[in-house]
């Protein structure tokens, strides 16, 4: 009986061991479960993040290539007018008063505007520097009396053209025996000056003008130069040297050269060279005048007054 009893309750024990041993492993693997479920939950999130993380790179890589290939667009449209534009705009809108009468201005100017440097005038560019170095390089002469310089230049100009040169002097003419002594030197500097430098240049229907300054040296004159058309007859001699010296130089090929009057003054000869009309400068219509001129300090203005006896 006792040993029966012994028997249950041993049973009963392992009944209630195997099943609590049951349930431990129930929990277990409750537990094993949940932590693989909390694993892969994590390892989603942990790729979600990830495909995130790709997806915002993209974005940001996208953003950066639009700004550098695009972002100099926008800012080009952006920008702003520049100066010359406004400037442009200002001039249309306030001297024009139309936009279509400044366009007619501007296709006028370009038809007629005549611009150093430029591909047409490139044969006119070579021509004046080959002028230059003919002034700077001529010879010069010892002083001599008005009637010796007018012999001079006679003989020269008849050597190179074939027919004598007479000195273009102003009315009056110097006086036979006047006490007077002239002398030509090589200029001491020539410069292409007015418009043609300044491309404001036009061309008319019959030419236009390009102006040489040749300098005369302060050597040649003298104090009292300033009296008496003393100074316009040394300029006269001037002009007919260089006219001379250019007839005998290889300008003679390109050009007719003559005397002419500075705006019709008797005083103000000039030598002009025009294109013979076998050149292609005939084609561009141009005319060189060779202006002398002296220097600021060679007379004294306060002797050139209007109250002082010249």
């Amino acid at each position: 009986m006792a040993a029966g009893k012994r028997k249950l309750a041993g049973a009963g024990l392992a009944t209630h061991s195997t099943k609590h041993s049951r349930k431990v492993q129930t929990r277990v693997e409750a537990d094993d479960s949940s932590n693989e479920s909390m694993m892969s939950s994590e390892d989603s999130g942990a790729e979600s993040d990830s495909s995130m993380h790709d997806a915002d790179e993209l974005k940001l890589a996208g953003e950066n290539h639009e700004s550098g290939v695009g972002g100099s667009t926008e800012r080009n449209k952006a920008r702003g007018a520049t100066n010359a534009e406004i400037m442009a705009l200002n001039e249309a809108s306030l001297l024009f008063k139309s936009n279509l009468f400044k366009l007619q201005i501007d296709e006028l100017l370009s038809e007629t505007l005549v611009t150093a440097g430029s591909k047409v005038t490139r044969d006119l560019d070579a021509a004046l520097k080959q002028i230059r170095d003919v002034l700077v390089a001529m010879d010069s002469t010892k002083e001599m009396t008005v009637d010796a310089a007018t012999n001079l230049v006679r003989k020269l100009g008849k050597q190179a053209t074939g027919h004598a040169v007479a000195i273009p002097f102003p009315d009056p003419a110097p006086a036979a025996g006047l006490a007077l002594k002239l002398a030509f030197e090589a200029p001491d500097v020539v410069n292409v000056v007015g418009s043609y430098p300044l491309g404001m240049a036009v061309r008319t229907q019959r030419s236009f003008n390009v102006d040489v300054l040749a300098q005369m040296p302060a050597q040649m004159f003298q104090e009292r130069d300033y009296m008496n058309y003393r100074y316009f007859y040394k300029r006269a001699f001037f002009v007919a040297m260089i006219r001379v010296q250019l007839h005998a130089s290889a300008l003679n090929e390109l050009f007719d050269i003559e005397f002419e009057l500075l705006r019709s003054d008797t005083r103000l000869p000039v030598v002009v060279l025009r294109p013979k009309s076998d050149t292609r400068l005939s084609k561009l219509g141009c005319v060189v005048r060779i202006q002398p001129s002296i220097a600021p300090d060679t007379l004294p203005l306060r002797r050139l007054m209007p109250d002082r006896n010249h």
